[in-house]
C-alpha cells in the first residue's frame, strides 16, 4: 500500500485533532461508531474492551494520532496493521447477519465520524469551523480515508454532501445494539482506576459512577436526535446546557496555554518539533543553553556528569553501557580542560571556552577514541544495537521506551529521517552529534537526551 503524507504542520486536521478537549466527545464518536451494525458485531465478538478499557482507549488515541502525526513510515506501519486486523474480524451477529470489519461501508463511517465529531467538539465549544475551514478540513480528511483503503464511492464528496450522507445513515442503518448499549449502561461502570491510580476501590467506586454517569449524559445529550429517541435515552433536565458549558470552559482555559500544552502526548510532541526553529547556534548561546547544566556560568564536570546521567535515564542504561557512556564524557571533559589550560577539577569559563574556539585549540580534528567525538560514537552505538549502521525507527522507539521524554525524543529523531523511510544513516546521527557537542549546529533530540530544553 502506498501512502502520500497528506497532513503536516499548519494543516486543518494537525490543528484539532489532538488537542484535550476532543476527548469530550470521544464517548459519543464510539458510541455512533458501535451503532453501525457491522461495526457493532465487529466489536462485541472480536474487542476487550470490557475487560481492558484502558488500554484500548489509550490503543485507539495512540493509533488515530499515529496516523495523522506519524512519520510516512508510522503511518504506513500503522495503517497496515489495521487492515490485517480488520481483514480478521469476520462473522455472524446475534441476528444470523454476516459481519466483516473490513467492509469499506463501516470503515468509512468509522472514519467519517470522527470529521463530524471535530466539528461537534468546535461547536459546543463556541468556536464553530467557517464553511471555508470546514472544507479544508473535509478535504483533509478524505485524502486520509483514501489512505487508508477507503473507495472514492465510499466518501463523500463535501461536507454538504457528507451531512445529508450522515442524515441518512443515523436515519436508517444506526441501531440499539448491545455494544451500544454497553457504552452506555453496561461495563462502563465498571471501569477500573486508569493505570498508575492508587485508589481503593471502596473510593473509586463513587468517583466512578459520578464520572460514568456524566459521561453517559454528556453523550446523550449531544447524540443526533432521532437515534437518541430510537434508543430512548432519559435527559437530565439541563443537561445540554450543563454540557456545552463545560465544552465551552474547557476551551477557554486551553485557549490560554502555550500551544503544546492543548495537545495530547504524540500531537503535542510532533507539533512542537515541526515548529521548532533552527535558529543560527553561536559559542555562547550553546555554553550557556547546553553545557552549563546547573546555570552558575561555569562549566564544571558535574555538568558533564549530569548529562552523562540523563543520557543513561532515556536509554534504560545497564551498568555496563552507564560505564561506557560516563567515560565517554570523562575523556570529554578532560578534552574541554586540555584546550582551555583549565585544571581537571577546575572550571571552565565561557571566555575561556570561546577563545579554544577562537583559536581552533578546541575541538580540534574529529577523533571517534576521545573527547567530544568519543561522546558522539558511543552515544551512536547505543542507539546501533545491531551496528548495521541503520537506525530503522522501530529500533529507537523501542529503545526510548522507558524514556520521560519518549513522544518528544522519536519526533525530534526525525529531523535525520530526511526521506520519510523511517530509517536513520548511523553516520549522520554521530556528525549530528559531534556538530551539536561543540555548539556548530542545533539538534533537537540531542537537547532532549542531554537534559537542557
Amino acid at each position: 500500500m502506498t501512502v502520500e503524507v497528506a497532513l503536516g504542520p499548519g494543516s486543518s486536521t494537525w490543528e484539532r485533532l489532538g488537542q484535550w478537549r476532543f476527548l469530550l466527545v470521544m464517548h459519543r464518536a464510539l458510541v455512533l461508531q458501535s451503532a453501525h451494525p457491522a461495526v457493532g458485531a465487529a466489536v462485541a465478538e472480536f474487542s476487550v474492551y470490557n475487560a481492558r478499557p484502558w488500554r484500548r482507549l489509550f490503543r485507539t488515541i495512540e493509533s488515530l494520532h499515529t496516523y495523522v502525526y506519524g512519520s510516512a513510515s508510522e503511518q504506513r506501519r500503522e495503517l497496515a496493521r489495521l487492515e490485517r486486523l480488520h481483514r480478521r474480524m469476520q462473522g455472524q451477529d446475534g441476528y444470523g447477519r454476516a459481519f466483516d470489519a473490513g467492509d469499506t461501508r463501516a470503515r468509512a463511517w468509522v472514519h467519517l465520524t470522527l470529521f463530524e465529531a471535530v466539528l461537534t467538539m468546535q461547536r459546543l465549544g463556541g468556536d464553530p469551523l467557517s464553511a471555508e475551514e470546514t472544507a479544508r478540513f473535509y478535504d483533509e480528511w478524505r485524502r486520509v480515508g483514501r489512505q487508508f483503503g477507503l473507495h472514492e464511492e465510499d466518501l463523500p464528496a463535501t461536507p454538504g454532501e457528507f451531512q445529508t450522507y450522515f442524515d441518512r445513515v443515523v436515519a436508517e442503518v444506526l441501531e440499539d445494539n448491545a455494544t451500544v448499549r454497553d457504552l452506555l449502561s453496561g461495563s462502563v461502570y465498571r471501569v477500573p482506576p486508569p493505570p498508575g491510580l492508587p485508589i481503593p476501590e471502596l473510593l473509586w467506586a463513587p468517583v466512578r459512577f459520578a464520572l460514568v454517569t456524566a459521561a453517559v449524559q454528556a453523550t446523550a445529550a449531544t447524540l443526533p436526535p432521532v437515534y437518541r429517541e430510537r434508543l430512548r435515552l432519559p435527559l437530565v433536565p439541563g443537561a445540554d446546557l450543563v454540557v456545552h458549558g463545560l465544552h465551552l470552559a474547557v476551551r477557554m482555559v486551553t485557549d490560554l496555554l502555550p500551544k503544546p500544552w492543548r495537545y495530547q502526548p504524540i500531537a503535542a510532541a510532533s507539533i512542537r518539533a515541526a515548529g521548532m526553529r533552527r535558529a543560527e547556534v553561536v559559542p555562547e548561546s550553546f555554553f550557556e543553553t547546553v553545557l552549563d547544566q546547573s546555570g552558575d556560568g561555569v562549566l564544571r564536570w558535574s555538568d558533564l556528569l549530569a548529562m552523562a546521567r540523563e543520557i543513561s535515564t532515556h536509554l534504560d542504561l545497564d551498568e555496563k553501557d552507564e560505564d561506557a557512556v560516563h567515560d565517554a564524557f570523562h575523556s570529554w571533559w578532560e578534552q574541554l580542560a586540555t584546550a582551555t589550560g583549565t585544571p581537571v577539577d577546575g572550571s571552565v569559563t565561557a571566555a575561556a571556552y570561546n577563545a579554544a574556539l577562537a583559536d581552533g585549540t578546541y575541538p580540534g580534528p574529529p577523533d571517534r577514541e576521545r573527547g567530544c567525538g568519543a561522546v558522539a560514537a558511543t552515544v551512536r552505538g547505543l542507539i546501533d544495537r545491531d551496528g548495521n549502521g541503520e537506525v530503522r525507527q522501530d529500533e529507537y522507539t523501542r529503545l526510548l521506551d522507558h524514556s520521560p521524554r519518549r513522544h518528544e525524543l522519536i519526533a525530534a529523531m526525525r529531523e535525520l529521517d530526511h526521506d520519510g523511510d523511517g530509517t536513520i544513516h548511523g553516520d549522520e546521527l554521530e556528525q549530528a552529534l559531534r556538530e551539536f557537542l561543540v555548539g556548530e549546529r542545533d539538534f533537537e533530540a540531542a537537547r532532549h537526551l542531554l537534559g537542557r530544553i
